[in-house]
């Protein structure tokens, strides 16, 4: 690579013969010169050329040299015209790491006689030994080869360049790259978490797990039934490391096993360490009934009590403030007199009025099928009390009214030939019906004995309801 150079040009008389004729002028000249090299171009400052001391000579300062061919300028071998460059990394390493010390490798002419350090550096504080700007060699030391040690502080991208005067060289490195130290692994690397050998759906949990070092993150996943849950409320919303985390299983988890890992990574994502669970068992019971529920038919709210009972069309007393998420206390009676609630199958023939249940709400009351259950039952919405279509379902998660239904003919939304979802009228229209056989699972609920279950029923059309609140009624029929 050819650069223009300031230099001092002294020219004697015998030196010019047969080159070209000038006389003095007081005016920037350029001077075309034939070496044995080639074409060499002399441009002086504006003082242009003048007589030296001796009066024979003619001199000239300021003067830049351009040659047109590589040494036409030097052409007594005075030294290469440019400088050569390279850099290479230690044999210790196959790229230079924070840390480490590698070397760049240089040279330049012998014309050369004072060479800068330069570079291009994404960090300017980033390489040790090779200060931009300084000085890296003047006068004869400069002619050769030469290697600099240098030592990365710090992680970045960095080209290193030589620009030598007199010789008119500059040389660069291809951009040498150190990355950033991989950040320390967390610790311990495989850890136990502790959970409760039972939870309950909807309920919050504690998870807890020892102290972790060099953790930035940790990400909660689980699994119910051996298939992904990707909500498992602030265990897998949450990345925060701790040492303890809240778990809260959906209802569609009830009755199934839940197993848990947390995966902690560093500050780079570069190391994890992962703890794991037990088996944990989702248990089925009456508190498992969500706050709220998102259905194909709108949101509803969970109603747990009723403020009074009746049974029958013409009732003889009543209970009031009735705990519903209770089947026995629904269809265990069939009257207002005191007594024992008869568990599931429950009274034949009860007809039971919920009175003032919340238009928007939904009832989700628990029972257990017996070991040597009846073989078959069904329920009524009657026409003694007239109330907003009703949608029923029985299911093994409270509040589950399509999901994970044991069969198809779990849920009845609307009499047979109608619109889905238009719900069933209170005509002493059918409702569900179930039995213990596996025929028929569109026209059945198909049940299993000793299981827990769910009665859910709710208004299909809540704006159906006059006020805030109508009556629900529905028979049990064996």
């Amino acid at each position: 690579m050819q650069v223009a150079t300031p230099h001092l040009l002294t020219l004697t008389a015998a030196a010019c013969v047969g080159l070209f004729s000038i006389s003095p002028v007081a005016a920037q000249t350029r001077i075309n010169l034939s070496t044995a090299n080639g074409d060499c171009v002399a441009v002086t400052d504006a003082s242009g050329l003048e007589l030296a001391s001796d009066g024979t000579d003619l001199k000239a300062s300021g003067v830049t040299l351009t040659a047109a061919q590589a040494g036409a300028c030097s052409p007594a071998g005075g030294g290469s015209s440019s400088s050569t460059f390279d850099v290479s990394a230690s044999a210790a390493a196959a790229a230079p790491t924070v840390g480490t010390q590698f070397q760049v490798a240089w040279s330049a002419g012998g014309d050369a006689t004072r060479c800068v350090r330069g570079g291009d550096f994404t960090n300017q504080q980033g390489m040790l030994n090779w200060k931009l700007g300084s000085l890296a060699c003047s006068g004869a030391a400069c002619a050769g080869n030469h290697v600099e040690q240098v030592t990365a502080a710090a992680p970045g991208t960095y080209k290193f360049s030589v620009l030598c005067t007199n010789d008119s060289g500059y040389a660069s490195t291809q951009n040498v790259v150190v990355p950033t130290p991989p950040s320390p692994a967390p610790t311990p690397s495989q850890f136990a978490l502790t959970a409760p050998a039972t939870v309950s759906p909807g309920i919050p949990f504690t998870v807890t797990w020892p102290t972790l070092t060099n953790a930035a993150s940790c990400k909660g996943t689980g699994s119910l039934g051996g298939v992904d849950a990707p909500d498992l409320g602030d265990w897998t919303s949450l990345l925060t490391v701790g040492t303890s985390r809240s778990v809260t299983v959906p209802a569609s988890g009830a009755g199934k096993l839940l197993k848990l890992t947390l995966k902690c990574a560093n500050a780079d994502a570069s190391a994890s360490a992962t703890g794991v669970s037990g088996d944990i068992a989702v248990t089925v019971s009456s508190a498992a009934c969500p706050a709220t529920i998102n259905t194909a038919y709108g949101q509803r709210t969970y109603v747990s009590t009723v403020s009074r009972i009746t049974w029958g069309a013409v009732p003889i007393g009543g209970h009031d403030n009735v705990d519903v998420s209770k089947f026995a206390n629904i269809w265990g009676f069939n009257s207002g007199a005191p007594g024992t609630a008869l568990p599931w199958p429950g009274v034949g023939g009860s007809a039971p009025v919920l009175k003032s249940v919340p238009r928007q709400g939904y009832i989700g009351a628990h029972f257990k099928t017996t070991a040597s259950p009846p073989p078959s039952g069904f329920f009524i919405n009657p026409s003694f009390q007239i109330s907003p279509n009703l949608i029923m379902s029985i299911s093994k998660v409270c509040g589950d009214f399509s999901e994970q239904l044991p069969t198809p003919g779990c849920l009845r939304d609307a009499p047979y030939g109608e619109a889905p979802g238009s719900g069933t009228p209170s005509s002493d229209t059918s409702m569900v019906s179930w039995k213990f056989t596996s025929n028929n699972p569109t026209g059945y609920c198909n049940l299993q004995p000793n299981t827990d279950y769910y009665i859910n029923i709710m208004f299909a059309n809540p704006a159906a309801c006059t006020g805030e609140r109508c009556n629900i009624a529905v028979i049990n029929q064996r």
